[in-house]
């Protein structure tokens, strides 16, 4: 049998408890990396490392709270002393909140933003020093169409912060180029994940009027746009935002 694609290396996946981010943790394992699985739900981040396992993974549990950077500091760092090196960091975490501009407090505003596009500077900024010592490293940001779109399902909050870590990871790019360190984004379209499970009915409709190929995305789709920015096929890629939206705007530009 071939090698696998990131064996020997080890992956740091964020928000891993669930969702698309507990597909892209399966995925890199199945394709040979040493996932480390954080979360901030204990429980549910022990499930994703136990349904790696069940399929001859390697993973670990790492309790993480993305929106408290010594709680990411000190994971990080559990995280290399067990391992010795760092590959790949995949920034999934996230929170949707669907309260709209004039409505939204303060504290809504400054929580949003900070579990969605803080914490990916709280990540980077964490892993740049180990990333280093390892001899370079893969960063990819999961933002999202409405970082783009500006779509109103989910609140200004939410549209400010994706589009935040698209220019983020752009801005990390340009800077972490030179350590032999790649960054780059996905923008997935309307998936089937908690975060959706909670829209309204009338309007994922509406959603899935606008998508040609007249599906949600999967976390096994993002999953797969994931390898192929964290794999060798891309080693000439940095700086890019991978649309992953089942053909979303090619009517509606």
């Amino acid at each position: 049998m071939d090698k696998k694609r990131l064996e020997g290396d080890v992956a740091v996946v964020t928000g891993a408890a669930s969702g698309l981010d507990r597909g892209i943790a399966i995925e890199l394992a199945k394709n040979g990396a040493i996932v480390a699985c954080c979360d901030i739900n204990d429980k549910e981040n022990v499930v994703t490392v136990e349904m790696i396992k069940a399929i001859g993974g390697q993973a670990f549990p790492v309790h993480m709270d993305v929106g408290d950077s010594d709680s990411v500091d000190a994971a990080f760092k559990e995280i290399f002393d067990k391992t010795g090196r760092l590959d790949i960091l995949v920034n999934g975490a996230a929170i949707a909140r669907h309260t709209q501009l004039p409505e939204c407090t303060n504290e809504e505003w400054d929580f949003v933003i900070n579990i969605n596009l803080s914490s990916a500077f709280y990540t980077a900024r964490a892993a740049y020093p180990y990333f280093k010592k390892t001899g370079g490293g893969r960063i990819v940001n999961i933002a999202s169409t409405t970082g783009k779109s500006g779509g109103s399902w989910a609140g200004a909050h939410y549209a400010a912060a994706k589009s935040g870590i698209i220019g983020l990871t752009r801005y990390c790019a340009g800077y972490f180029c030179k350590d032999n360190i790649r960054a780059n984004a996905i923008c997935p379209g309307p998936a089937e994940t908690p975060l959706t499970a909670v829209i309204d009915p009338q309007i994922l409709q509406k959603m899935l009027g606008n998508i040609p190929m007249r599906r949600f995305s999967t976390p096994e789709d993002i999953a797969g746009a994931v390898m192929f920015l964290v794999s060798d096929e891309s080693k000439y890629v940095t700086g890019i935002t991978v649309d992953v939206t089942g053909g979303r705007y090619i009517y509606n530009n």
